[in-house]
């Protein structure tokens, strides 16, 4: 991959590693938020109506969900980076071919070509 390719990558890497962990500090305060508001560790809403308690228990779980995907996510964009650093970046980790651009526009963190990770998705079930 040429070196002004590469510069690019960097650059939306670094963008969506800052646009997520602003969505992951946003659910982590939320999460931190409830805890407080409602007696301490970990603690949850506690609604006067069943609905109510079950649709804040489910939008407690829902994000505490979503800040472990973005966790998740935010390691992915980590270790492309570092693949952006140490020369790998763009290099299927199975087969060493090239992973297409499209697809790692489309998937920054891609770290299989298409064949490979089509492979490993047929694999698993």
């Amino acid at each position: 991959m040429r070196k002004t390719e590469l510069d690019r990558f960097r650059i939306l890497i670094s963008d969506e590693r800052a646009r997520v962990e602003r969505a992951l500090a946003k659910h982590t305060q939320i999460i931190h938020h409830e805890g407080e508001d409602f007696g301490g560790e970990g603690a949850k809403a506690h609604s006067n109506h069943m609905a109510d308690q079950g649709s804040d228990e489910f939008q407690y779980e829902t994000t505490i969900h979503f800040a472990s995907t973005e966790g998740r996510y935010l390691y992915q964009l980590d270790q492309s980076m570092q693949r952006i650093e140490d020369g790998t970046y763009g290099k299927c980790q199975n087969c060493n071919t090239a992973i297409g651009l499209e697809r790692l526009k489309a998937k920054l963190d891609a770290r299989l070509c298409i064949e490979c990770k089509e492979k490993e998705e047929r694999d698993q079930y």
